[in-house]
């Protein structure tokens, strides 16, 4: 287990209510969903992840399932028009889980919501061998 959730918790909590931007990566400024989930993981975990969520998912990950699911794991969603990853969020628990949403910048959400069951496309868990 890791023991650094204490840090997570108190990193994401500084990144909640960020102002969505495209392509930004700056607390409190703007942010799109990798850009947060880059910092994030390099911050708390130093972790260097790819910059965009498909390739996270592709290059920084192993694949678990929805019931698999712990905290700082990765969940990720398509925008509906195919199957491609699109989005990414960092789980937290119980279904919960923080991301830099489009319309509404630095957020929790929750998996169960019909936005994100639709379009949930898998989760994984970030390869911690550097």
């Amino acid at each position: 287990e890791r023991d650094d959730n204490k840090a997570l918790y108190a990193e994401l909590k500084q990144w909640l209510g960020t102002p969505y931007r495209y392509a930004g990566s700056l607390k409190g400024e703007g942010t799109d969903c990798s850009g947060m989930v880059m910092h994030v993981y390099k911050t708390v975990f130093d972790i260097k992840l790819e910059r965009n969520s498909a390739r996270i998912y592709e290059k920084n990950c192993r694949h678990i399932s929805k019931n698999q699911l712990k905290e700082a794991d990765l969940v990720f969603f398509n925008n509906g028009k195919s199957q491609r990853i699109t989005h990414v969020g960092i789980y937290l628990k119980d279904g919960y889980f923080v991301h830099a949403s489009s319309s509404r910048g630095v957020i929790v959400s929750h998996l169960t919501e019909r936005y994100y069951t639709t379009h949930y496309q898998c989760a994984g868990r970030v390869n911690t061998s550097h």
